[in-house]
């Protein structure tokens, strides 16, 4: 494994917890269904995760991060 690579897993399992930890804390404030379909994620991933623990894919954890960033981020543009 490269040094790129060894990067972008640490980063992955950064952007991991953050998403996971934000979900958790913020489920009962938030649209489920409009965060899936604002990625084009698959219908219940998100739920899947906050009801039944299941594991979000590694491809759907940065752009969930995004998405999370963009709603966290109270600004007025």
């Amino acid at each position: 494994m490269s040094k790129e690579e060894l990067e972008q897993q640490k980063q992955l399992q950064k952007n991991r917890k953050r998403v996971e930890k934000w979900l958790i804390s913020n489920q009962n404030f938030i649209n489920i269904t409009g965060i899936e379909k604002e990625i084009s994620a698959p219908k219940g991933l998100v739920q899947k995760f906050i009801k039944y623990d299941k594991k979000i894919n590694d491809k759907w954890i940065n752009p969930l991060h995004e998405v999370l960033k963009r709603i966290a981020t109270f600004s007025l543009r």
